[in-house]
Parts: C-alpha cells; sequence; structure tokens
C-alpha cells in the first residue's frame, strides 16, 4: 500500500520540480519514499509494507516500447511508459496465472499492474480487483491515464493546467506546486447548507477550484488539450436463485470471502467493534480466518466515559461493551480492547484533523476516538484495520417499511399483511400500532412526488449566512439524488437499490477519509462491506428477501443467525448509540471552548459564511453542554470545523 504523486509538464523537455515528498514525509508513516525523473515529468511513491510482497515493490517503473521493465537509471530515450500505483491487489493468483509463464507469488503488485497494461493497455482497469489508485503516463502520446478502484477506496486527486498535470493521494502537495489555487465556493456553500452529516454533494468536486477527485469505478484520461473521465464499472445484476436457502449459502461465501481478500496482510488485523450489525458481522467472518493463520483480531470498542444510561430510552444502548463480550465469547481470539479515550472531548483534535483530513468534515464526534484507536492499533502491529463503514446499505440493509411499501405498490396485499404479522411478533409491538404506521407510510408515498425540495432559511443552520442560498439550487447540485434529511422519502424503493449501495458522493468522502487516516498512523483501513463482489450480490438479491418474512436486515439476522450472539440480533427495535456522552466530555473545557470560538468567528474573511449575530447571542447564552443543547452544539462545532479550516 502507498501514496502516489506526480507533475508532467507537456511540451517541456524537463521538469524544473525537483521532488513532491515533503508533505509525505511530514504527515505520512511511510517505509520508504522514492521519486524519480524522466524529461517532463516527476512521480513519486511512498510505501507502506502490508503484505510480503511490498517488500520487492520498487515503483515507479518505467517501460519500453514493449511494456518490459527498465532500470531507473536506463538511457531516457528508451523510456515509454511509467507507471506509479498505491494498491494491493485481491486477484493476483488469478492475474498471476494470467500473465506470468511460471508462477510467482512473490511478485510485487505493482509489477503485475504493468504486465496487465503489457497485456490489455488501459483496458487492465476492467481486470483489477482489491483497493487502488493507478497513474499510467504514456511518454510519447503525452497522455496521463488515471483510475481508482470500484469504490474509490484510495483516493486520488488531480489539476490541470494548460501546461501541465499533477496528481496526487494528498491534496495539499498540489497546493504547494500551485498556491495560487482559489477556493471552490460552491463546495464550501454544499457543506454549510447541507442538513444532516453528509459534507459533500459533488463526487468529484474538492474545496479547491479544478483540482478534482476521481470518482469510484471511473478513470480519467489527461493529455494537454483535453480531461475525459470514463466509467467502467458500477455493480452490476448477477444471477441469483430465488431459493432463500441457496441464498444464504451464496451470500455467506460471498461475505467470507471478501472478509478474507480484507484480513491478507503479513501483519496483525484489528477492528472497531460494537455491538451493532456491521462490525460484528464482519468479526465473525474475519476471527475463524485469522485463528486458521494463527493469529488474534485486535478489536477497539468505545465505552462511554459517564454513565448515560439514565438519559436514554431502554431500547437505545449507550454502553455496547456487553454485546461484544459476547462476541467474543463465541470467537476466544478476538482480543477486546475497551476505551473511553480516557474522556478526552474531540476538541483538542480539531486543528490535527482538519490537517490530516485536508476538506471540511461533519464527523467530529466519532473521528478523534478512531484516530486513537488507529494510533494504538499500528503501535500493537497491526496493518489491516477493519470496519463495517457502509454495511448499512449492503450486507444490513433492509427496513420493514421498504419492504412493506413494496409489496402495497405490487399489490401483494396477502404477502404484506403476512410479513407485517410476523414483523409485529418479532419486534414486539401491536399490529394495531403497525397498521397505523403502515397506513400513514403508504399516504405518504402516494403523494405525487415533488421531486428534490430546495432549501430554505427555516431548513438552515442557524449559524450559518442565509445569503448563501442566493443563487444556489439544491436540484442542480444535488446529481446523484442522496437522499437529505430534511425531504428524505420514508422508504428505499426497488428502482433505488442501486443508488443505496453505491452512493458516489459518501464513495468519494470515505476512501479520502480512510486513505489518509491510514496514512497518517500507519495502517490500511478495509471495509469488507463495501467489496465489489458484496456489492454485486446486494445489487441482484430479491428486493422484498431484504426484510424476508417480516424479518428486517434479514442478511444478518436470517443468514447468520448462527454465527453471532441472539442479544445482537434481537430485540428489532434496540439501537446504539456511539459516542453517546460526546457533548459531556466538553464540560470542563466549557470556558475556553466558547471564547475560542467567539475569538475564531470574529475573523473578517468568514462573514460571507457566517450569521454571526446568531453564533455571538447564542454564545452569550452560555448555554450548558447536555443533551438538551446537543443539536444547537452540533450545528455550531460544524461552523468551528468550517472555521478553522478557513483560516
Amino acid at each position: 500500500m502507498s501514496a502516489i504523486w506526480g507533475l508532467v509538464k507537456f511540451d517541456k523537455e524537463n521538469c524544473q520540480t525537483d521532488s513532491m515528498s515533503f508533505e509525505y514525509e511530514r504527515k505520512c508513516k511511510l517505509d520508504r519514499i522514492n521519486e524519480i525523473k524522466s524529461g517532463n515529468s516527476l512521480f513519486g511513491f511512498g510505501l507502506q509494507i502490508i503484505t510480503n510482497e511490498d517488500e520487492t515493490e520498487l515503483m515507479p517503473y518505467i517501460l519500453d516500447t514493449d511494456g518490459n521493465i527498465l532500470d531507473t537509471d536506463s538511457d531516457p530515450k528508451k523510456h515509454r511508459t511509467i507507471i506509479v500505483a498505491d494498491c494491493i491487489i485481491d486477484n493476483r493468483d488469478e492475474l498471476i496465472a494470467e500473465l506470468l509463464n511460471v508462477k510467482d507469488t512473490s511478485i510485487s503488485n505493482g509489477r503485475l499492474i504493468c504486465l496487465a497494461y503489457k497485456k490489455w493497455n488501459t483496458d487492465l482497469v476492467h481486470y483489477l480487483k482489491g483497493i487502488y489508485s493507478v497513474a499510467i503516463f504514456d511518454i510519447c502520446k503525452e497522455q496521463l491515464f488515471i483510475f481508482t478502484d470500484k469504490t474509490s477506496s484510495r483516493c486520488l486527486y488531480y489539476y490541470k493546467t494548460p501546461s501541465a498535470v499533477v496528481f496526487s493521494t494528498l491534496i495539499s502537495p498540489i497546493k504547494m506546486l500551485y498556491p495560487e489555487l482559489k477556493r471552490n465556493e460552491t463546495y464550501l456553500k454544499d457543506f454549510l447548507l447541507l442538513p444532516g452529516l453528509m459534507p459533500n454533494i459533488s463526487s468529484t468536486e474538492t474545496p479547491w477550484e479544478n483540482v478534482f477527485i476521481v470518482e469510484a469505478g471511473c478513470s480519467v484520461t489527461i493529455t494537454k488539450d483535453s480531461c475525459i473521465q470514463t466509467r467502467y464499472w458500477a455493480p452490476e445484476k448477477i444471477n441469483l436463485p430465488k431459493d432463500i436457502d441457496k441464498l444464504k449459502n451464496i451470500f455467506l461465501d460471498t461475505y467470507k470471502n471478501a472478509v478474507k481478500r480484507a484480513v491478507t496482510t503479513n501483519g496483525q488485523v484489528g477492528i472497531a467493534l460494537s455491538g451493532g450489525f456491521d462490525s460484528a458481522s464482519v468479526a465473525a467472518l474475519a476471527a475463524p480466518l485469522l485463528q486458521y493463520q494463527d493469529k488474534d483480531l485486535f478489536s477497539y470498542t468505545y465505552v462511554p466515559h459517564y454513565n448515560m444510561s439514565g438519559f436514554y430510552p431502554k431500547n437505545q444502548i449507550t454502553n455496547e461493551s456487553g454485546y461484544v463480550n459476547e462476541i467474543v465469547k463465541m470467537y476466544p481470539n478476538i482480543k477486546p480492547t475497551y476505551t473511553d479515550n480516557g474522556g478526552k472531548s474531540f476538541y483538542g483534535y480539531v486543528d490535527e484533523l482538519v490537517d490530516v483530513m485536508e476538506i471540511p468534515f461533519k464527523a467530529f464526534v466519532n473521528m478523534p476516538l478512531l484516530l486513537e484507536i488507529y494510533k494504538s492499533a499500528a503501535k500493537k502491529g497491526c496493518k489491516v484495520f477493519l470496519n463495517g463503514q457502509t454495511g448499512n446499505a449492503s450486507v444490513s440493509f433492509g427496513a420493514i417499511e421498504d419492504t412493506i411499501y413494496d409489496l402495497y405498490r405490487r399489490k401483494r396485499y396477502l404477502s404484506l399483511f403476512t410479513y407485517l404479522s410476523n414483523y409485529c411478533k418479532e419486534a414486539g409491538i401491536s399490529r394495531a400500532h403497525a397498521f397505523s404506521v403502515t397506513q400513514k407510510l403508504i399516504s405518504a408515498m402516494n403523494k405525487e412526488d415533488g421531486g428534490q425540495q430546495e432549501l430554505t432559511k427555516e431548513l438552515l443552520n442557524k449559524f450559518v449566512n442565509s445569503d448563501l442560498l442566493t443563487d444556489y439550487s439544491l436540484r442542480k447540485r444535488n446529481q446523484t439524488n442522496i437522499a437529505l434529511n430534511f425531504s428524505e422519502e420514508p422508504v428505499c424503493k426497488r428502482e433505488k437499490i442501486t443508488s443505496v449501495i453505491y452512493t458516489l458522493p459518501a464513495l468519494s468522502y470515505i476512501g479520502a477519509m480512510e486513505t489518509k487516516l491510514g496514512l497518517y498512523t500507519g495502517i490500511v483501513i478495509r471495509d469488507a462491506t463495501r467489496d465489489m463482489e458484496i456489492l454485486n450480490f446486494c445489487n441482484s438479491f430479491p428486493f422484498e428477501y431484504y426484510c424476508y418474512e417480516g424479518t428486517p436486515r434479514y442478511l444478518i439476522r436470517g443468514f447468520m443467525k448462527d454465527l453471532l450472539p441472539r442479544c445482537i440480533l434481537y430485540p428489532i427495535l434496540k439501537t446504539g448509540i456511539q459516542s453517546s456522552d460526546w457533548i459531556y466530555r466538553l464540560t470542563t473545557e466549557k470556558d475556553k471552548i466558547l471564547s475560542n470560538i467567539k475569538e475564531r468567528s470574529s475573523a473578517e474573511n468568514l462573514d460571507k459564511y457566517l450569521n454571526k449575530a446568531a453564533i455571538n447571542e447564542f454564545l452569550d447564552e452560555r448555554k450548558d453542554f447536555n443533551l438538551q443543547t446537543e443539536n444547537e452544539y452540533l450545528y455550531l462545532f460544524i461552523t468551528y470545523i468550517f472555521m478553522k479550516y478557513i483560516k
């Protein structure tokens, strides 16, 4: 695994830039860095040794006319192609069998990519599986070809001028080369105006004008006169049987293989583990695989510093350590760590995270704890860290409302009644209550769909300047039709399942977050719930089976019932509350926090973004940090993150 970067000066004999590695040396934990210059180009590579084959990785690679790899000090006249890649290739055995005459399991991933390019040219995008970003420069054509994996799990940015193109895993090296770059005001508006925790609505834009991120499943071909993005992959429809038992076997095999690919490393493996379906299901499959290798699975679980059980309804779980204990009983090679991060709040991490993330973010409550967990896991020897970040849209998808409305639309009323009755039994609620909710649901969905609602002042974060709404259209910005909190449909319709599974803006953001936090702490973050084979399966799974016979989230609750503790699966209406005490952790720093926000918000360059009068009025009230003021402070701290980013 690695970070990659490069610069091509079109029509120039020599590239005058000697290095782009400074930012990678400053804020990435890399085992080695290598840069080469060849004529009008500079290519760089920073390696993290994650697997055995990484030990022999020597990128960037220079190829001759026949596609053979040359020494870096070879005659520049022989140079025809330069390749650099940030990659873990999951289908190595398949590629080795296809591309090599002799089986060589020690061949590096970078060399495999060179062989794939030699055989398939730019069509190699259709043959690679794994997590990666790749840059290929055809010197004769003066053409740069860049692409990321199917889910953009490894981010890659690029910026084109009339005379050059630069690409980089991090944004900051691009900024250092082009300090004159202007802020992308529309992207910043998106961040401030969007309701909920989604920080971005574009899957290609960044906070800087004309600096783009490569979209999931896409390649970009760049020459002096053109820049063309091409989609090479999206979730497919595969043939699946209707028989529920056969589907179970296919799902478990698919999921297990996805986890097996994710845990490949010559180091240890960690996981962020809660009592939720996604991380628990990944752990249940990973632990036996690692035990077979005589390895442990090191789990990390957040526990509240303050006892929050009396603040929430009984069905909302604020401390999930008891559920983790039950998983550990089933899988003894899971070695748990429970952490409250010493009671520290997110506030002291803001500057560090703004530097690492390079983009404004809203997940400020959970991210500091994750950062400390990643650091701790790396010290323990973990090179791969697992999560189930996107499981809600894949392996644990399936709300009763979705299925009930789908059956209603297709006039399958008997099945609707059966599903709803069974759901009531499992959930422990009355049929009268369930039918009342269902009637309201169907009534709401029968109303004419007016499309994406436009933002209004009433829907706006009160600490944001409402003038930002001028000349801003959410309908035009929301090209991928992300469901936002204020206008979210009460159900997911079956025809929208692909967009739920494959939400491009979310994939761009999550990939950037995981890539950068991983480089910063010295690990690789992998999500088996986002594996391309899992996405294909979920995209093809019979829609009504997601809540089979009224059991919600059936892929986990039904297919994995023998692999997980029953307390994880039931009761149905139980939910976990992450970082439940986050607001109380701020109490000891109240004076410092409110004073700093007031000082920071006074900066003149923030006038057009913030409603300073509302901020000052709220700060002057000096409201306590508690659950009653939680939502107001959430909105305030979103603007505070923005203030720190804009500086």
